[in-house]
């Protein structure tokens, strides 16, 4: 029941000993009354109840185990994609030959994040969806463009960790297709006209593969034990008022 239960802040449980040496040591003094005539008066003394001393110290007891924070440590264990690709695509390169290898690339990573960007016609952000992804890369038409690629794509990359970017330009006339290329994103500039295995090449040059992470979360229970020693509180006083204790 109390598997993985630990204290986030165990050296407040000192408080306890603290208690302990001040109800050993300071007791509770008041000053005495002097009376002429003490005959006149009769002792009356009060003595407290075990139920109202185990009230006192389990309202110690558990306020400061509130204190001391517990917790349930929880890890979690969770695969996360490796590669964030950016897919540009030159429109004149539009044809059914290359469709159909875009959309086999797009197979072919199922766990990694994928965004298009067709120059003057589609831009897609980073997704997972990629059967939304080829539905509309095989919607596009082809066209000519005045856009030339440049460093502006790495804001396809503003969510990704460092060195998982990976950019690949299609176009069978990269040349004038593309101005500029960013610094800091791998990019993989491919005319498949001429590279007609461009699969396996990126294949092999950036393989697919998965990170495995560990996130740790906590559950606080503090709160259980406050409640109790709310309740211990509340009983103590009302102990100490029905025996007219001060």
């Amino acid at each position: 029941m109390f598997d993985g239960i630990c204290f986030q802040f165990p050296k407040l449980g000192f408080l306890l000993f603290f208690f302990l040496a001040c109800e050993a040591l300071c007791p509770l003094r008041t000053n005495p009354l002097y009376f002429p005539r003490t005959l006149l008066f009769g002792e009356v003394g009060v003595k407290p109840s075990l139920w109202l001393w185990i009230a006192k110290w389990a309202m110690i007891s558990f306020l400061i185990v509130a204190l001391m924070s517990p917790v349930h440590d929880r890890k979690i264990m969770h695969h996360e994609g490796g590669w964030d690709i950016l897919l540009v695509v030159d429109p004149a390169l539009i044809n059914p030959e290359a469709l159909t290898q875009i959309t086999s690339f797009i197979e072919s990573r199922p766990d990694e994040r994928i965004a298009l960007w067709i120059p003057e016609n589609t831009v897609v952000p980073l997704t997972y969806e990629h059967d939304v992804l080829k539905s509309i890369v095989m919607q596009t038409p082809k066209q000519d463009t005045s856009t030339s690629v440049n460093r502006s794509i790495s804001r396809f990359f503003a969510t990704s960790g460092e060195g998982r970017g990976v950019a690949v330009i299609l176009s069978n006339n990269p040349k004038s297709f593309v101005y500029t290329l960013p610094s800091g994103i791998q990019t993989a500039v491919i005319s498949p006209k001429r590279e007609t295995r461009w699969l396996d090449t990126l294949r092999r040059t950036y393989p697919p593969y998965k990170v495995q992470l560990t996130s740790r979360y906590f559950d606080y229970y503090y709160v259980y034990p406050l409640f109790l020693g709310f309740l211990a509180m509340l009983a103590y006083l009302y102990g100490r008022n029905q025996k007219g204790i001060k």
